[in-house]
């Protein structure tokens, strides 16, 4: 799950919801950016469930009594949270092997997985994944690997672009964002329409993210579902029930690759 703190509230945001946002990004890549059409489906639906593993832990939300808030994804604790990557990755292997290839590429450069034995364990098994799927796809080229680097990439630039928007309080200044975003959104700089800079999202206003360079053909919505959850209402006993009682809301958020003088309000484009 991802949980983002306001002086009041919890603000709870699952991360298959996540995901989605980050698949609807996928879509607006523009087609001379992306490598390999053929294979563009498959990279989509990689996007669309590299969290998949979350949704049976997100439906349980658990309790950080250290921090005193609910457990997010940067907090989880490793063995359970490892036990579903991995079932995660089963499942996402069933729809498309070479999504899976990708999702399991995706999870184990996570820098923090090799700091737990479960996690190695993971990593181990993984890698033996890994070069099964190579090899029954017949990604054994150079040209393969790069073709397969280049995806991985425009899913990580998808998942930290969607997590930008989950993980920042709507019209933020750029100096009060997440500190993972403030110089850029990270690894961008690989692709080559950046020209080795990396990209930038500035919250332009509430309901409007500028993104500079853009690899996207043009302006586009998308829609963060979250429940909010005072303070005053959680607490480790509470946490599941409260969830429970809160209702789903959603923000609607304009990706802008074009100036402002070029697009209509939010409100008229999205009706």
């Amino acid at each position: 799950m991802i949980v983002r703190e306001t002086p009041a509230s919890f603000i709870y945001l699952t991360q298959h919801d996540h995901a989605q946002v980050a698949a609807v990004l996928a879509q607006h890549w523009r087609a001379e950016y992306f490598e390999d059409a053929g294979r563009r489906p498959e990279v989509e639906l990689a996007v669309r469930q590299h969290d998949r593993a979350w949704i049976p832990l997100d439906a349980a939300p658990i309790w950080n009594e250290t921090a005193h808030r609910p457990h997010s994804f940067l907090d989880y604790p490793a063995p359970p949270k490892v036990q579903h990557y991995q079932q995660g990755l089963d499942e996402t292997e069933q729809l498309s092997p070479y999504a899976a290839l990708l999702c399991s590429l995706h999870y184990t450069s996570f820098p923090d997985v090799a700091k737990h034995e479960a996690g190695r364990h993971f990593l181990a098994y993984e890698a033996q994944r890994q070069q099964r799927l190579r090899h029954q796809l017949s990604l054994t080229t150079l040209a393969a690997e790069a073709t397969l680097t280049f995806h991985l990439h425009l899913l990580k630039f998808c998942d930290n672009l969607s997590l930008y928007l989950c993980l920042n309080e709507p019209g933020v200044s750029k100096a009060r964002e997440y500190p993972w975003f403030t110089n850029g959104i990270p690894l961008s700089d690989f692709f080559a329409f950046t020209q080795g800079t990396l990209v930038q999202a500035s919250w332009a206003t509430k309901n409007r993210v500028q993104i500079t360079p853009s690899p996207f053909a043009r302006n586009f919505p998308v829609t963060l579902r979250y429940r909010e959850l005072p303070k005053d209402h959680v607490s480790g006993g509470s946490l599941a029930a409260g969830l429970e009682r809160a209702s789903w809301q959603k923000l609607d958020i304009w990706i802008a690759t074009e100036p402002d003088s070029t697009t209509p309000t939010l409100a008229h484009e999205l009706h």
